[in-house]
C-alpha cells in the first residue's frame, strides 16, 4: 500500500504573509490528494513533540509504503526529518522537501543552527526551492546536488477577484516593521509610502503613512490601490544590507506574492532571488537602490507603467489559485 502524504503542523495565528504562505501550501496539498500526517506545532516543547514519533512511524510503514511519497516543510522538527531519512532508506519511498524559510541565514543568533537546517534540506530526494538563485546557492555554497525544482514565486491564495482600481501614486510595504530598519530612511526619498505591519500604530509622518495591522485575508484588498509594492529588507535604502537584506538573494519574500496577487507591480532588489522572475514576466522594476527606484518612477512614461500594471493584473489570478506551487509540485 502506498500514497502521498505531508507533515502538517499547527501554527499560531499571525498577521503576516509568512504564516499564510505555509497554510496556503498545506491547503494546496490537500486539494491535490495529499493526506496529512498531523504533528504538534514547531513551537511546542521538544519532549512533548516525541508523541508524534509513533504516529509517524505507523504512517510510514503502513500507509506511505515503498512506492509512496512524503513531503515535509523546512523549517520543521530536525529529529523528525532525521527519522524520515532513516525510514526512507529502509522502505524506499520518495522524500520531498519544500523550503519555506532557512531561519539561520537571516539571523546571527542562529549561526550554529545552519548545518542542522542544511542537513534537513539535503535529506530529501527532491527539493522544492524558492527560485533559481536559491538552487545555485544550495549547490555552490552547501554542496547539495539533489534534484531541485524552483517554485519561482510564493502564491497568495485568495477566493476573491478584485475590481480594477485607480493607482494612487503610493508605494506600499507590508511586513514586520521591527525587522525593517531601512524604513527609518524612507523620508529621504521624494516618494509616498503606505506601510502596513506590526511595530507602529496608524499615523502619518512626512511622506510615510503608517496603516497599522491588517489580516492576510483582507490586506490584498487594502493595498490594491497603491501604484507599487516594495520588496526590500535590511538596514539601508542604498542596498539590501545586513543578513536580513542579503537573505533576499536566497528566498522568495511572501510580500512579493501578496503584491502581485493584488495586481500591483513590484520594486525588487536587482540582486534578489526574485529579480529574474520580475524581469522575465515584466511585472515590475529591479533596482540597486531605492534612490534608483525614485529616479525610475519619476521619469517613467505612463505607457510603461501601464505595461507593468497590466502584466501584474494578469498574473494575479494565477497566484490567488496557487498556480506556481502546483506547477512545481507536478514536476516531482
Amino acid at each position: 500500500m502506498s500514497g502521498k502524504y505531508y507533515i502538517k503542523f499547527g501554527q499560531r495565528k499571525q498577521y503576516n504573509a509568512g504564516a499564510k504562505a505555509v497554510k496556503d501550501v498545506m491547503n494546496l496539498l490537500d486539494k491535490e490528494g495529499f493526506r496529512a500526517v498531523l504533528s504538534l506545532p514547531v513551537y511546542y516543547n521538544k519532549w512533548l513533540k516525541l508523541v508524534d514519533v509513533p504516529i509517524l512511524l505507523f504512517i510510514l510503514f503502513f500507509r506511505v509504503g515503498r512506492n509512496g511519497m512524503l513531503l515535509y516543510i523546512v523549517p520543521s522538527n530536525s529529529f523528525r526529518i532525521w527519522l524520515l531519512g532513516k525510514v526512507r532508506n529502509l522502505l524506499g519511498f520518495k522524500l520531498v522537501c519544500f523550503i519555506n524559510d532557512v531561519e539561520s541565514m537571516r539571523s546571527e543568533q542562529m549561526w550554529g543552527q545552519r548545518k542542522v537546517e542544511i542537513d534537513a534540506i539535503a535529506c530529501a530526494d527532491v527539493i522544492l526551492a524558492p527560485n533559481e538563485n536559491s538552487c545555485r546557492i544550495l549547490r555552490e555554497d552547501y554542496g547539495i546536488y539533489k534534484r531541485m525544482i524552483p517554485v519561482q514565486v510564493w502564491d497568495y491564495l485568495h477566493p476573491k477577484s478584485f475590481c480594477d482600481s485607480y493607482p494612487d501614486g503610493s508605494i506600499c510595504f507590508a511586513g514586520n516593521l521591527m525587522k525593517a530598519p531601512f524604513i527609518n530612511q524612507l523620508h529621504r526619498l521624494n516618494l509616498s509610502f503606505k506601510i502596513w505591519g506590526d511595530g507602529c500604530s496608524p499615523k502619518k509622518v512626512g511622506n510615510l503613512q503608517f496603516m497599522g495591522v491588517e489580516s492576510p485575508e483582507y490586506l490584498p484588498i487594502e493595498i490594491r490601490h497603491s501604484s507599487w509594492g516594495l520588496v526590500w529588507d535590511g538596514t539601508s535604502i542604498e542596498t539590501c544590507a545586513g543578513l536580513l537584506g542579503t537573505y533576499q538573494r536566497f528566498n522568495n519574500p511572501h510580500k512579493c506574492g501578496l503584491y502581485l496577487a493584488s495586481g500591483i507591480p513590484v520594486i525588487v532588489w536587482r540582486e534578489s532571488g526574485m529579480a529574474s522572475f520580475v524581469e522575465h514576466h515584466q511585472v515590475g522594476i529591479c533596482v540597486s537602490s531605492l534612490y534608483e527606484a525614485e529616479h525610475i518612477i519619476h521619469t517613467m512614461k505612463d505607457e510603461e507603467y501601464e505595461h507593468y500594471r497590466k502584466n501584474a493584473a494578469a498574473m494575479a489570478p494565477l497566484l490567488r489559485k496557487g498556480f506556481f506551487f502546483l506547477s512545481a509540485l507536478s514536476e516531482i
